[in-house]
C-alpha cells in the first residue's frame, strides 16, 4: 500500500508540474507503461486448449466478473475499462473481427502469448507481449478473450 501512494503521490507532481514542463507527459507514459508490464508479468502464462469455445459477444454481467479479477488481479486501473471493452467481438482487430475470419485464423492462435485472469476461464492477450502477432491480430493495450471451457495454466 505505500508504494501505491507514493505512486499516486509521484502522478500527482506530474500533473502539477506538466503545464510548466510538457515533456513530462512522456514520463508519466514510461511509468504507466511499466505499470503494465509489472503486472503482465505477474499473471500465469496460460494455454487455451479449445478456442471453439470462445464467448465473443460477453454480456455484461460477465463482462463484470472478469472485470473485478482483472482488478483483483492488480490490472492498473488505466487500461481495466479499455481491457474489458476488447473482450467483445465488436471491438476486436480485423484477424478476430467475425466468426469467418476467427476460423480462418485459427491456426495462428496457437502464437498467442496469453495470460491467465485468476480463476476465470478468460486471458488476456496484451500488445507489449505479442508484436510477433500481425497488426489484425491484436489490439492496443491487449485484448481480453474469454472461453465457456479450455483454459489452462502453462
Amino acid at each position: 500500500a505505500p508504494q501505491k501512494r507514493d505512486i499516486q503521490l509521484l502522478k500527482a507532481y506530474m500533473r502539477a508540474i506538466r503545464s510548466v514542463n510538457p515533456n513530462l507527459q512522456n514520463l508519466e507514459e514510461t511509468i504507466e507503461y511499466n505499470e503494465i508490464l509489472e503486472w503482465v508479468n505477474s499473471l500465469q502464462p496460460a494455454r487455451v486448449t479449445r478456442w471453439g469455445g470462445m464467448i465473443s459477444t460477453p454480456d455484461a454481467v460477465l463482462q463484470a466478473v472478469i472485470k473485478r479479477s482483472l482488478v483483483e488481479s492488480g490490472c492498473p486501473a488505466s487500461i481495466v475499462n479499455e481491457l474489458i471493452e476488447n473482450a467483445h467481438e465488436r471491438n476486436w482487430p480485423q484477424g478476430l473481427a467475425t466468426l469467418e475470419t476467427r476460423q480462418m485464423n485459427r491456426r495462428y492462435y496457437e502464437n498467442y502469448v496469453a495470460k491467465r485472469i485468476p480463476g476465470k476461464q478468460a486471458v488476456v492477450v496484451m500488445a507489449c507481449e505479442n508484436q510477433h502477432m500481425g497488426e489484425d491480430m491484436v489490439l492496443e493495450p491487449g485484448l481480453v478473450m474469454i472461453f465457456a471451457h479450455g483454459v489452462e495454466e502453462i
